[in-house]
């Protein structure tokens, strides 16, 4: 019916990313104001996460629910247990990161940046990988349901399908302006882009539209 069930008010500046828990009883919103937060239904904050020198523009939940990720204009991605605390920093992107993701087995972490490259973690911080292909801005990053692959989506005009040695397996190519969110289906077998240019793409993994 399109009602408003509740609006969530804590945030000092403008909120740049939510997600739902995957058992859909708690939000995670990230805002500008340096800091992300937890959330009950009801609209109380549960937790906020500060550690973060600049804006948090992306956020993520791990797939058992038990850990949040963020990423910063601050160039780091941060990951937290539900607590606050902070468990973890991932630092080596050369400008702010603009997408973070899990990996379906919740062991790897994924994030995307303004230095046109997107970079695999383990939970420990170790950089397990970095891809190298984008010739500007990766807007969104998002692993295949498998795990198996990644997909990327950049200023270039483009999105990336990539193996996790880093090998491009696919670039989509049509979008007449830069490609800032993509998506891959349930069950892995079709990605979906969308793009400045005003329309969004469907695509088998060929890369035919």
């Amino acid at each position: 019916s399109g009602r408003l069930i509740q609006t969530f008010k804590g945030h000092k500046s403008f909120i740049e990313s939510v997600a739902f828990r995957p058992d859909g009883k708690q939000i995670l919103t990230g805002s500008s104001d340096k800091t992300a937060k937890l959330w009950d239904l009801t609209g109380r904050v549960i937790q906020t996460f500060k550690g973060h020198a600049e804006g948090v523009c992306s956020v993520a939940f791990s797939p058992d629910g038990k850990q949040v990720l963020t990423g910063s204009y601050d160039y780091t991605a941060k990951l937290w247990d539900l607590s606050g605390l902070e468990l973890q920093t991932f630092k080596g992107h050369k400008f702010f990161i603009s997408s973070v993701a899990f990996s379906p087995d919740g062991k790897t972490v994924l994030t995307g940046s303004r230095d046109k490259t997107a970079k695999l973690w383990d939970l420990s911080g170790k950089e397990m990988q970095t891809f190298i292909g984008h010739s500007e801005v990766v807007w969104s990053v998002t692993f295949s349901p498998d795990g198996k692959t990644v997909l990327t989506a950049s200023s270039d005009n483009t999105a990336k399908l990539w193996d996790l040695t880093g090998r491009v397996i696919q670039t989509f190519t049509r979008h007449a302006y830069r490609v800032t969110s993509v998506a891959f289906s349930p069950d892995g077998k079709t990605i979906l882009t969308g793009s400045e240019d005003k329309t969004a793409g469907l695509w088998d993994l060929m890369g035919h539209e």
